[in-house]
């Protein structure tokens, strides 16, 4: 028997009324993977109005390949056609040097930065490398997040090196990117997350093993369990099917939906 009445909403298929932040968002198309209409900003809100999401925070695609700069053009943009929507990221391009990081943080500073984006794996570029040392001084100094890819396995951001970080930069707030895509990355993500509270737990992933989020919300708490799809580079509402219908109170869900991004964002 259901006894959520968020779950039940779910099932009669009725509108959420819960305050829903979509925390792991892109824009723009991808080279080898199918976006509905081009993954544009219409696209992306079509589809939040679809699923009652509040607000989604963006990175482009091409910025997180070959053009950071013209990515976070497109992103800003984005934001402006949707005010109160759309909330971009910063992505930061390692491979560029510490002057090219310097200068683009510098580029988005009189528009207000609200958050970094970064992509290890793609940009093939340790997470511990001394090319993103800037971001991450100046998310400490403004106390901003930092959401990154994650992947178990990958040597280039496997959720372990997430806790050396959140020790070096205490004020800066770290989420750790497709966070329940593995028992591997579960285990080693909530660690860190009960380790050092500036971690930040990211539900973002095309699938997610029975029971993960019960197990994360277990071991972590849900203040520090953030939602996200990948929209539209993947369809969002399974992501947001597995928080609706998942094994725990309303209250955790509201927290895990959308009132711990509003905190962390500073929506």
């Amino acid at each position: 028997m259901v006894t959520s009445q968020i779950a039940q909403k779910c099932l009669r298929g009725e509108p959420l009324e819960e305050y829903v932040v979509d925390a792991h968002c892109h824009l723009g198309p991808w080279h080898n993977f199918f976006v509905r209409r081009g993954g544009w900003a219409d696209a992306v809100v079509e589809a939040m109005d679809r699923c009652g999401v509040t607000v989604s925070i963006i990175a482009a695609h091409v910025a997180v390949g070959p053009d950071e700069r013209e990515g976070n053009n497109q992103v800003y943009r984005a934001a402006e056609a949707y005010p109160g929507r759309l909330v971009p990221y910063v992505t930061i391009n390692p491979n560029r040097g510490t002057a090219a990081v310097e200068a683009e943080i510098a580029r988005w500073e009189p528009h207000g930065i609200r958050a970094f984006k970064i992509h290890p794996s793609t940009h093939q570029y340790p997470v511990s490398g001394d090319n993103y040392r800037p971001m991450f001084e100046y998310a400490a100094a403004h106390a901003l997040p930092v959401l990154s890819h994650t992947w178990a396995g990958d040597p280039n951001c496997s959720p372990p090196a997430f806790a050396q970080l959140a020790a070096q930069y205490p004020k800066a707030y770290f989420i750790i990117g497709h966070a329940a895509s593995s028992w591997d990355a579960i285990n080693a993500g909530c660690q860190a997350a009960v380790e050092y509270p500036n971690v930040y737990l990211d539900l973002c992933g095309s699938a997610m093993h029975y029971g993960a989020l019960e197990y994360m919300v277990a071991q972590v708490g849900a203040e520090r369990i953030l939602h996200g799809s990948d929209n539209p580079f993947l369809d969002p509402r399974p992501p947001l099917g597995r928080v609706l219908m998942a094994r725990i109170t309303d209250d955790q869900k509201r927290l895990i939906l959308g009132l711990n991004a509003k905190q962390l964002f500073q929506l």
